[in-house]
């Protein structure tokens, strides 16, 4: 029974149908092919190796000829220009000795040394025309072996080099009014963004402007940080402070000021009714202000 089942197994595991046998069949076939083809690939391959060989060997036998030449011929520059007694030099260093070796007439080797000795520099190849008897000839020949290096140049406010054609402006910091300032203008100062734009220009507008920069310190929200900082950046025109006409203004007005209040503001009004007009001393006999709150406060005041 168990030998039927073990059958049965493996003829379903290893049965194939016609297909499958065709495709196994067509399988082997392509195997085959590629394995013969592979053997058969140096063979097919290998006589392309000899022609490529000596076409590579031809094409260095004419380029071995131009190279050597090419050599030959840079050799014999060289050779003819230390014949004629030429080699690089910086005009900056060269010793009069070395110049009249280059080519440079005695005179005019004892001139650039002269020149050099009062201060002169030469900063690029064209310069050495600028020395005083220098034939243009002789720089044609000297120019390809004149080498300047630019870290041995030390550049000079009076150098031959031309001055920028434009010098940097110095711009003063601009100090704002801050009683005719507007929204604009208060935004863009330092630590001040829309916020306390906005809180500035109420409590001046409450105010009738400011006389104090102190008086920023009552601002809602101000630190001392940021009121040493606003305070280098803003001035105060006391003559733009909105005056407040004590004996005539009348109870509602006077306590939405923000330095009175209910209080303060009764206490003047009945003032005024039974002794007639204030002045600055009757302000300070009324007992209801304090030194500060006086200083703060008498600005304001038209009598």
């Amino acid at each position: 029974m168990v030998f039927h089942k073990l059958k049965a197994f493996i003829h379903s595991f290893f049965h194939f149908n016609k297909q499958e046998r065709n495709g196994v069949f067509i399988l082997i076939v392509i195997i085959v092919v590629l394995l013969i083809f592979r053997q058969l690939m140096p063979w097919l391959v290998g006589n392309a190796n000899p022609i490529e060989f000596i076409q590579l060997q031809s094409q260095e036998a004419q380029l071995i000829p131009s190279i050597s030449d090419s050599i030959n011929q840079s050799e014999d520059r060289h050779r003819e220009d230390i014949s004629e007694g030429k080699f690089v030099f910086n005009p900056n260093t060269v010793t009069q000795e070395e110049a009249v070796e280059l080519g440079f007439p005695k005179k005019l080797s004892a001139t650039l040394i002269k020149y050099r000795s009062k201060g002169g520099r030469f900063y690029k190849a064209e310069d050495l025309l600028k020395l005083y008897g220098m034939p243009k000839s002789l720089y044609e020949k000297l120019e390809p072996y004149i080498l300047i290096p630019m870290e041995n140049i030390s550049f000079k406010k009076d150098s031959a080099f031309p001055r920028p054609a434009f010098e940097k402006k110095v711009f003063q910091k601009e100090v704002l009014e801050l009683n005719t300032a507007d929204s604009l203008s208060i935004v863009y100062l330092k630590g001040i963004g829309p916020g306390f734009t906005k809180r500035i220009l109420k409590y001046r507008s409450l105010l009738g402007g400011f006389h104090s920069l102190s008086q920023l310190k009552e601002v809602y929200g101000m630190t001392d940080s940021l009121y040493l900082s606003l305070s280098s950046q803003v001035k105060l025109d006391e003559s733009l402070v909105t005056k407040i006409p004590i004996n005539a203004i009348d109870f509602n007005s006077l306590r939405k000021h923000p330095y009175f209040n209910f209080q303060s503001a009764q206490a003047i009004v009945n003032y005024r009714f039974k002794h007639g007009k204030l002045n600055e001393t009757s302000m300070k006999d009324l007992g209801i202000f304090s030194e500060e709150k006086l200083a703060l406060i008498l600005p304001y005041l038209v009598y």
